[in-house]
């Protein structure tokens, strides 16, 4: 990757929304829809970037939004320094947003959020924040090599689950990545990742 900046040449206004389900006994199936809601040209100017930030929330969110950020290792505010995190109170099934042209991730706090599934929320919109910001439309190209998947669309039509996308992919694979759990791998792309799909994984996101 030729910066660790926001690549302000790519604009693609993307909407990343990650939406959970829940069984009649608890347990999470997570589905993420990802809506691309236009383009802005090269020359279009850019908002102004500002962060890394983490806000917090309200008191209802406060405590496992901390609790959730205690456990990043990532190191986000270098790979990603335009970017900020908000997390805030939500009462749907819509459990996280990535915003490309604000640079911002919205994660929903809700009743029954734990900082265990926020936690793997996060690393999903992580994985969404890194994509847009770091890779080249080579490096996709290689992402989707690397998964058989040489013939798929990067991005997911609009209000389609990103779960059949190549953006969906990588961005699952890097919460496999991010958390070292994949009891709870979504992608429909491919199987669960490989030590060669981490190990390229380390090397996109740790590229300059």
């Amino acid at each position: 990757m030729t910066s660790s900046q926001p690549n302000l040449r790519r604009r693609l206004i993307v909407a990343v929304a990650s939406i959970t389900m829940y069984s009649l006994i608890g347990a999470a199936a997570a589905l993420t829809i990802t809506t691309i809601t236009g383009f802005s040209s090269a020359g279009e100017e850019a908002g102004a970037i500002v962060g890394p930030r983490v806000d917090y929330g309200s008191a209802e969110t406060n405590e496992r939004a901390a609790i959730t950020m205690s456990r990043v290792e990532f190191p986000w505010q270098d790979q990603l320094p335009g970017w900020t995190i908000e997390f805030v109170e939500g009462d749907s099934d819509i459990a996280g947003y990535t915003w490309s042209r604000e640079f911002r991730i919205e994660i929903f706090v809700r009743p029954h959020s734990t900082p265990d599934s926020l936690y793997r929320v996060l690393a999903h919109e992580f994985g969404h924040a890194v994509d847009l910001s770091l890779n080249t439309g080579d490096e996709r190209r290689g992402w989707l090599a690397q998964r058989n998947a040489e013939d798929l669309q990067w991005w997911p039509d609009s209000g389609k689950a990103d779960f059949q996308s190549g953006a969906g992919d990588f961005a699952e694979v890097f919460a496999v990545w991010m958390t070292g759990d994949s009891s709870d791998f979504r992608s429909e792309v491919g199987p669960t990742p490989s030590p060669s799909d981490i190990e390229l994984m380390s090397q996109l996101v740790s590229s300059d």
